[in-house]
């Protein structure tokens, strides 16, 4: 679908708490029960008595997306400092609606904002983010979602937004060159994508 709006905001829209410490086992399980009840996870998060189970259990996904070989207990622990920074930086504990940094397009106006306004926006914090916080004063922002499998990580990865290619996918993100080998048909200029590798979906 083509779009022509000058206030265009296009991408994996989110809307989310900046500081998700708090956040209950049940909003990522569904059903609950056999998060509640994993007895090793309940009790590692035992250790960090200042933030929720959920909130725990958010923190240790976030470090295994980004996984650098730190110690499990330090990362939660960097993450959990981490989003207490930032809620304060940004006087807020709740993001305005923002995009996943998988990728993003803008429609010339919000370009010109941004572009205009560079030198006094807020800068630190993860960058799609903070998209959130410099769309927010906007009136006018027409977003438009690309949650329902368009935007995706690529299928191999350890990600809530993975998952495989398919006659909607518009944009991959987290390809390594083995992907683009395997999953890239040059000549045609189709990607396919499956947890299993390369297919003809």
């Amino acid at each position: 679908e083509q779009q022509g709006s000058e206030s265009l905001a296009m991408g994996f829209v989110m809307e989310t708490n900046l500081d998700w410490s708090g956040t209950h086992i049940c909003e990522l399980c569904d059903p609950c029960g056999p998060c509640r009840d994993e007895q090793s996870l309940q009790a590692f998060c035992d250790q960090f008595p200042d933030m929720a189970y959920g909130g725990c259990v958010m923190a240790i996904q976030n470090c295994r997306i980004f996984d650098d070989g730190e110690d499990m207990a330090s990362c939660v622990a960097g993450k959990l400092s981490g989003i207490r920074e930032l809620s304060e930086y940004f006087g807020s504990k709740v993001v305005p609606r923002w995009m996943l940094g998988m990728g993003w397009t803008f429609g010339k106006r919000i370009v010109r904002y941004i572009g205009r306004n560079a030198d006094r926006l807020k800068v630190r914090g993860a960058a799609d983010v903070m998209l959130g916080f410099w769309l927010a004063p906007l009136e006018g922002v027409s977003f438009v979602t690309m949650n329902e499998g368009q935007f995706h990580d690529h299928p191999q990865e350890r990600s809530t937004f993975a998952k495989g290619c398919s006659t909607q996918t518009v944009l991959v993100h987290r390809m390594k060159p083995e992907n683009w080998q395997a999953d890239f048909d040059a000549e045609r200029c189709v990607l396919r994508c499956s947890e299993q590798g390369s297919t003809d979906e």
